[in-house]
């Protein structure tokens, strides 16, 4: 029985999947809070994107826009001749085996005219891949459902013992960056190894 190499192209699996959401909030008389998404891996060329988005303010609040700049990238992680590591960037020449380990990379810039207080960037994992122990910055919240979250390492009872829960049945991971300046950018990223 012949199987199917599902990585010979790393995009053809992936090119619909939602790799992040941010949510950004700052201080208009009221804490108000914008949602934004794009998709990975593609090519690191069209990742970069401009996003504007209306807040979701209630009524008795000025509506403003906000918007945060944002590019994702996905490298492949390699070790050169002289036994360092190098990140080689994915694109649609990339072939990937199981056990590749990628590295994806988040850049969010704040293009508001005013400083964001508080801003939750969300990345989702890919099925293709689990979540290895490298996580940046510290801190940081993890998923299993993509909903849910609470402080990493999870953990729950197995027979009445608490556990941590395995990285492979991670689903995302989520940070909150506080005090995001005007034309800050705030990097997160996470290692996966492709199963």
């Amino acid at each position: 029985m012949k199987k199917s190499n599902q990585f010979a192209s790393p995009f053809s699996a992936w090119s619909g999947h939602r790799l992040f959401h941010v949510v950004a909030g700052t201080l208009i008389g009221a804490m108000v809070v914008t949602q934004a998404s794009a998709m990975l891996p593609t090519p690191e060329q069209a990742v970069d994107s401009s996003m504007a988005i209306q807040t979701n303010a209630n009524k008795s609040s000025n509506s403003s826009a906000q918007a945060v700049n944002s590019r994702i990238t996905a490298s492949l992680v390699s070790v050169d001749a002289n036994g360092q590591e190098v990140l080689v960037p994915v694109d649609t020449n990339t072939r990937l085996q199981s056990g590749n380990v990628l590295e994806y990379q988040g850049y969010f810039t704040n293009t508001n005219a005013d400083r964001v207080r508080k801003m939750t960037v969300t990345m989702s994992i890919p099925e293709q891949v689990e979540l290895l122990k490298t996580v940046a910055p510290d801190f940081p919240y993890g998923s299993v459902d993509g909903n849910n979250f609470a402080r990493m390492p999870l953990r729950t009872k197995v027979d009445n013992q608490l556990q941590d829960v395995a990285l492979k049945y991670y689903k995302a991971v989520r940070w909150d960056l506080e005090g995001v300046g005007l034309n800050d950018t705030v990097a997160v990223k996470y290692r996966a190894r492709v199963k």
